[in-house]
């Protein structure tokens, strides 16, 4: 099951204006432009999208000084040349940077024609995991260490960042030395406040890689086909009744408990935490909130528990720790919000991996997420499996930003519990049971 050229040209439309992208505000053109002229906000008010002559610009103040600045290139420009007038403009483009595998070229290039269309602008980069393996084992400690200036300049300048799948194996950490893999922590951890900082909107949008299917020990085909399914039924009505449930029964509690038949007993505050929705495109609520990240597939109820709050113990049968490998019967133990210890059944040293690589602030429970999606399966991509209808997820580490959290951090990693024998309860009245609503 592939997509034909007219689903990709729909998909990369639907991206888009899910992600609202489109044109902007030239704030820092005008605000630049009134030291030079003053009346610039009530000129544009009143001429904004029209085209003048030079003659009628000059019966608004605008002498041919001002008009060499306003057409500076450098502030917008405000007023652009076309034959022997210049049209007036208030807005920008925004800009996007768009990450995306060779192999899924086709739908990349279809979100780029979308978004030209919308009048953004697109940075978009190849990406892919053995290349990604290939520059960390050539690149010196010092290199990784560093926090390059044109990294630094696109996040203090993107409006939004779109991530199409670029990792076809999620083994692709295996070997590499762990100095190599914490030589860039801090930058991380860094990236995400700047990032989180300016509200710059994010998405990140799954594919089924056969390779990826492979390390996880699925049959290709089986994960192609729940992939798309699971796209469609992310718009589904039904779908987003059931994160308005959750949404609902959660907003303006305070303790949540997770109970479970095989020994799990964990609770947590959620006391002033909004309750946020993953819908598949950004509404006008999210955006109000600030809650400004999605996925596709989509399917979700989330929010940031209090940190610190978190106290008990929760079972989890299988996790995939991030670049890793899968961990098996692994208990968590949370003391103060933070995982104080843990064990498993097997892929314990996946997990070890996992937690020495990023900082030491990625223990602290970071989210409670429910799946709302029927179509995701669990299959170890943990882009659907935490989409899963009749799961919860939760997650340990950063938590800041559209999250509403105050956790800092490198890492945040995703667990899934299949909640068919457990109950979760809000102030002491049952939300959940067998995964479903109660």
């Amino acid at each position: 099951m592939h997509l034909s050229q007219k689903e990709l040209q729909e998909l990369g439309k639907q991206v888009v204006e899910a992600m609202r992208i489109g044109r902007k505000e030239n704030a820092a053109g005008i605000s630049r432009a009134k030291k030079v002229f003053p009346k610039i906000s009530s000129f544009l008010k009143k001429f904004d999208g029209k085209t003048l002559s030079e003659k009628q610009l000059s019966t608004q103040g605008i002498s041919k000084k001002i008009l060499s600045f306003l057409s500076n290139p450098e502030i917008g420009p405000i007023l652009s040349r076309r034959g022997k007038k210049f049209s007036v403009r208030s807005t920008a483009g925004e800009t996007v940077r768009l990450v995306y595998h060779p192999d899924n070229w086709q739908l990349a290039k279809q979100l780029v024609l979308a978004a030209a269309k919308k009048g953004a602008h697109v940075a978009f980069t190849p990406r892919y995991s053995e290349f990604d393996r290939e520059v960390i084992a050539a690149s010196p400690l010092e290199k990784l260490e560093d926090f390059p200036a044109t990294s630094l300049a696109t996040m203090r300048n993107i409006d939004v960042t779109i991530y199409l799948e670029c990792e076809d194996d999620p083994l692709w950490k295996k070997g590499i030395a762990h100095a190599k893999l914490t030589a860039g922590q801090d930058n991380s951890q860094k990236a995400h406040e700047i990032m989180d900082n300016r509200k710059v909107r994010w998405l990140v949008l799954g594919w089924p890689f056969a390779k990826t299917a492979c390390s996880f020990g699925v049959a290709p085909s089986f994960f192609e086909k729940m992939m798309f399914a699971s796209i469609k039924e992310s718009f589904k009505k039904r779908t987003h009744d059931l994160i308005y449930y959750y949404k609902n029964a959660l907003s303006g509690k305070n303790k949540v408990r997770i109970v479970h038949e095989d020994g799990t007993d964990l609770s947590f505050s959620i006391r002033g935490r909004p309750m946020l929705v993953d819908l598949g495109f950004l509404d006008d609520e999210s955006i109000r909130i600030g809650d400004v990240g999605l996925n596709i597939p989509s399917g979700e109820s989330f929010c940031a528990p209090v940190e610190g709050s978190a106290q008990g113990k929760i079972f989890f049968p299988k996790i995939y720790a991030e670049g890793h490998g899968f961990v098996h019967g692994l208990w968590l133990f949370f003391e103060k919000g933070r995982v104080a210890r843990y064990t498993a059944q097997q892929g314990k040293e996946n997990f070890d991996k996992y937690l020495a690589e990023n900082t030491p602030s990625t223990r602290m429970l970071a989210e409670l997420g429910i799946g709302c999606n029927r179509a995701a399966k669990l299959t170890g991509y943990i882009l659907t499996d935490e989409k899963i209808a009749g799961t919860i997820h939760l997650a340990i580490g950063n938590n800041t930003g559209s999250y509403h959290g105050k956790n800092k951090a490198s890492g945040h990693l995703d667990m899934v519990k299949d909640m068919t024998g457990g109950i979760m309860a809000a102030d002491g009245k049952i939300v959940m049971k067998h995964g479903w609503p109660a």
